[in-house]
């Protein structure tokens, strides 16, 4: 029992370990080839997982030997483009000025309805206000409005809205990130004496934000929002 505890524990941290170990993006959209990668890292260790009997290293050289063939995929990837077009595929234009590429959808099985669903999580109801879109090279659809439908800029329209930068988690769950307040160029006594001044504790606030124009906005446990200019924008360091 011990055994199985144990060979199961440990293929689990190796299948962590090396999905991580993979990128960031392999927990996101996939490419092809590491979509073929996933499902096969699933059954490589499915096997010895459920079988004693299996030796842990006929689960453990195959990850090993996926892991080492990714790399080289990847790097080929990144160096060579006609390869990356070849394992990736390549964008297309499915929607050009507004008129729908009736080939293009064929080449690549989509279906005007599949176009459509794509088309609403991208934020369109109407596909006659897009007047671009494209299907990229991980199936997503990625779509634009016509230009005499988007929204104006504000250098357009004269304005000048200043820097917008991330704002910082300083607290969650009523604990101070430390990372987040030093790349603030902010100290601990600063922010205790901020919520200090307004009546709160670092163990009452549930999120507190510090953004690119000096507002820190408090989400306080059980409900209740505070927001107000914390430091001028000007001494705003990230």
């Amino acid at each position: 029992m011990f055994t199985l505890f144990f060979r199961g524990a440990l293929l689990y941290v190796v299948m962590i370990v090396t999905m991580r170990a993979l990128g960031k993006r392999q927990l996101g959209e996939l490419e092809p080839y590491e979509l073929a990668m996933t499902i096969l890292l699933a059954d490589l260790i499915s096997s010895p997982m459920e079988s004693v009997g299996t030796p842990l290293l006929h689960g453990l050289l195959p990850v090993a030997a996926m892991f080492v063939v990714h790399g080289v995929i990847t790097l080929a990837s990144l160096r060579w483009d006609r390869f990356r077009a070849l394992v990736s595929g390549k964008p297309a234009l499915v929607i050009n000025r507004g008129a729908i590429d009736q080939k293009e959808l064929d080449r690549l099985c989509l279906s005007v309805a599949d176009l459509l669903e794509g088309l609403r999580g991208a934020g369109f109801l109407d596909p006659s206000e897009v007047g671009t879109a494209i299907v990229e090279a991980n199936g997503a659809i990625t779509a634009f409005p016509a230009g005499a439908d988007r929204p104006p800029k504000a250098s357009e329209l004269g304005l000048d809205p200043g820097y917008e930068g991330l704002p910082m988690a300083l607290i969650t769950g009523g604990r101070v990130q430390p990372h987040n307040l030093r790349q603030t160029g902010l100290s601990r006594d600063w922010l205790d004496g901020v919520l200090k001044a307004r009546g709160q504790t670092v163990e009452g606030v549930f999120l507190a934000t510090l953004d690119t124009q000096g507002r820190l906005t408090l989400q306080l446990v059980g409900g209740g929002l505070l927001r107000f200019q914390a430091i001028p924008e000007e001494e705003v360091a990230w």
